[in-house]
């Protein structure tokens, strides 16, 4: 991909240095010379979309620029340059999650908390981000966690292809996801406890070189409980992971529920259904409390997790 720093794009966004790449794309620090601010400017790597794909990303990301959450970082426009199509999105001082990790479990579960309430955001208005992972969380300088990319992955990582898309985003993909099933918000509860786990343990659950050999894991393997790994995780927390990572999606009030269950850190348990959705529902509660577990609303207090 040619190198853009020095140049203008569309005559209005100065490239100034590269923030990072993937295999989507190259992140770029910009400055937006109409509005006089700096932006981070993702220039899509992939030449193979064709009309049809580059359309549909750029209507994704329409879709997108509709969300308004402090927990999700703000897509402020989207175009083409030299045929590629770019998005320009709120930059976010700071790094990422996967390169700042939290050093203790309060400070893992306020940054899952905020995921959540983004997530939460969004598929009530049926947006599913489906490439959820520790690089798609931006944390400002301040500690706010904010969730990037969303839906950007849904027509170039959404499945396997001969390009490779998928093989950064294996290792927190939904069984669903990697069989080409219709996706809802449960495959991003799927991710979210694969990210758990991995910042509760320092591993992550399914490894191997071979992404396909991944993929089987996830679709076959059991999941070798956190506590196994680290003793100093709590009971709760480790069902948690094990309830946000059950392999079917379909599984009727056990796993992958329609509601969220409070727990309090203070080991004061509490649970509500306060809306009825499709599939999940979050509510941010106070700082001293954590949504574990999922389930039907078909069961009012089958929610329990011992």
């Amino acid at each position: 991909m040619t190198n853009l720093i020095g140049n203008t794009i569309n005559e209005r966004y100065q490239v100034k240095s590269e923030l990072g790449r993937g295999g989507m794309g190259i992140v770029y620090r910009a400055h937006d010379s109409t509005l006089n601010r700096d932006v981070a400017l993702k220039l899509m790597s992939n030449t193979d979309l064709g009309t049809q794909g580059r359309a549909r990303l750029l209507n994704e990301a329409q879709t997108v620029a509709q969300l308004d959450h402090p927990n999700i970082v703000t897509v402020f426009d989207a175009g083409e340059y030299e045929g590629k199509p770019y998005i320009v999105m709120q930059l976010v001082e700071g790094g990422t999650l996967h390169e700042h990790r939290p050093d203790n479990l309060d400070e893992i579960l306020h940054v899952v908390k905020q995921v959540c309430a983004a997530l939460d955001y969004a598929h009530q208005r049926d947006v599913i981000h489906r490439d959820l992972k520790p690089e798609n969380v931006a944390l400002s300088e301040d500690g706010t966690a904010k969730l990037m990319d969303f839906l950007l992955a849904r027509s170039v990582a959404s499945r396997m292809t001969s390009e490779g898309n998928i093989v950064g985003t294996v290792f927190y993909m939904a069984p669903e996801q990697a069989m080409g099933q219709e996706l809802d918000g449960r495959a991003d509860l799927y991710a979210l406890g694969v990210m758990l786990y991995e910042l509760t343990t320092g591993e992550l659950p399914f490894v191997d070189e071979n992404p396909i050999a991944v993929i089987t894991q996830h679709i076959n393997a059991p999941v070798v409980p956190p506590r196994a790994k680290n003793e100093a995780i709590p009971a709760y927390v480790d069902n948690l992971i094990l309830n946000l990572m059950e392999k079917d999606p379909q599984t009727d009030w056990k796993v992958r529920p329609q509601c969220w269950q409070y727990w309090s850190r203070r080991k004061k348990q509490r649970s509500r259904c306060a809306k009825e959705r499709n599939f999940l529902y979050w509510t941010v509660l106070s700082e001293d409390e954590l949504w574990v577990g999922r389930t039907s609303t078909r069961r009012r207090g089958a929610c329990g997790v011992r």
